[in-house]
């Protein structure tokens, strides 16, 4: 991987895929999730079966089914394929920026999200 395409450090994993998306393209797969998992959160084994819960089976469909812009920089930057500066975040973690939110459905832990029942 090109060294331009490395996660920088505090930037979040939506960002990261935002940048090597439009810089590379999808080849289909889940690559710069991994690289991004592997650089900034090893220990966070699950995440490739979250996004894919989430409806990400790979780097695109993460931008597009399980992670949505909330800012109107995120937003004009993912329809524009624009440069977006990120907001940071601590090491170790696969939580996005405040551009960001993750669509509900699957906890940090990897569990769903259920209702009790009375």
């Amino acid at each position: 991987m090109p060294a331009a395409l490395e996660p920088v450090e505090h930037e979040c994993l939506a960002c990261y895929l935002l940048r090597a998306v439009c810089a590379q393209g999808c080849d289909g797969t889940q690559l710069f999730l991994l690289a991004y998992r592997d650089a900034n959160a090893p220990r966070a084994t699950a995440v490739a079966r979250k996004m894919q819960l989430l409806g990400g089976y790979c780097d695109c469909e993460i931008l597009a089914n399980a992670i949505r812009p909330i800012t109107r920089e995120a937003n004009q930057a993912l329809e524009d394929d624009v440069d977006l500066v990120c907001k940071g975040v601590r090491r170790g973690t696969t939580q996005p920026c405040e551009h960001w939110l993750m669509r509900r459905g699957v906890q940090c832990g990897g569990g769903q999200f259920r209702r009790r029942s009375a």
